[in-house]
């Protein structure tokens, strides 16, 4: 996969680079693997990626991106926007070669773990009633989804060969969620902010769902990805609702 000079892959080239600030210093390194991080020279950023790189639990994830959340509204990015850019990063990190039903899973983990972290924020800093109790709605589903999907982890036939078009129609969701994300000129309130971020973010769990629906390998993953769009389109009526009233 090609990488462009923000150090991002290609195909997810329109989202800006992970910005982490901790405070006024800030030391700019590059990773090997060619992606940028933006690393401050204290502890909790040491433990942060220590922590990344053993491969965290879901809460343990969330709180780091709440720190970074944080911190992030002095960055030039709105901070669902670099929650978004760290998520896209986990899900290319997944690697080619499983079977569709174990990638569709992998992928949708860090997927789940991201809509996680921004709810986490709009619990915290939103100020819109609605918004907030639909932030703890979601967080408390998809916490309850990643449960079962690291359950299905360990059910899933992992000799079946993925479908050569899979990947190429994965890769569509993510563009078009890309292109669905707002203008960072809008994110200026936090509840609009989140509303805004997370409507394309749950629109493409539910195109990722469709998807996986039509190469069926597994039928514990065609139930959990019908219970997903399910979920997740009475979530995207309630916040378009909330941007368009």
């Amino acid at each position: 996969m090609g990488i462009n000079i923000a150090g991002l892959p290609v195909k997810y080239a329109r989202l800006s680079p992970l910005s982490i600030f901790y405070g006024s210093e800030m030391t700019l390194i590059y990773i090997k693997n060619n992606y940028m991080k933006y690393l401050h020279t204290n502890l909790r950023t040491v433990l942060m990626m220590v922590s990344f790189a053993a491969g965290l639990t879901t809460s343990v994830y969330a709180q780091d991106m709440h720190m970074h959340g944080m911190a992030g509204m002095t960055s030039n990015n709105n901070v669902f926007v670099d929650i978004m850019n760290t998520m896209m990063m986990k899900m290319d990190e997944v690697p080619d070669g499983q079977s569709a039903s174990k990638t569709f899973i992998s992928q949708m983990m860090p997927h789940h773990e991201g809509a996680i972290a921004m709810a986490d924020y709009e619990i915290r800093n939103g100020k819109n009633f609605d918004m907030i109790q639909l932030a703890k709605s979601i967080k408390a589903e998809q916490q309850s989804e990643l449960v079962q999907m690291k359950l299905l982890l360990l059910q899933i036939d992992h000799t079946e060969q993925r479908p050569s078009m899979y990947g190429k129609e994965m890769d569509i969701t993510m563009q078009t969620m890309m292109k669905n994300m707002p203008a960072e000129k809008l994110l200026q309130d936090t509840d609009i902010s989140f509303a805004r971020v997370m409507l394309p973010h749950h629109q493409a769990a539910v195109d990722m769902a469709r998807v996986i629906l039509k190469y069926p390998e597994n039928d514990q993953v065609s139930a959990f990805a019908k219970q997903l769009i399910s979920n997740e389109q009475i979530e995207i009526e309630q916040m378009s609702n909330y941007i368009n009233k």
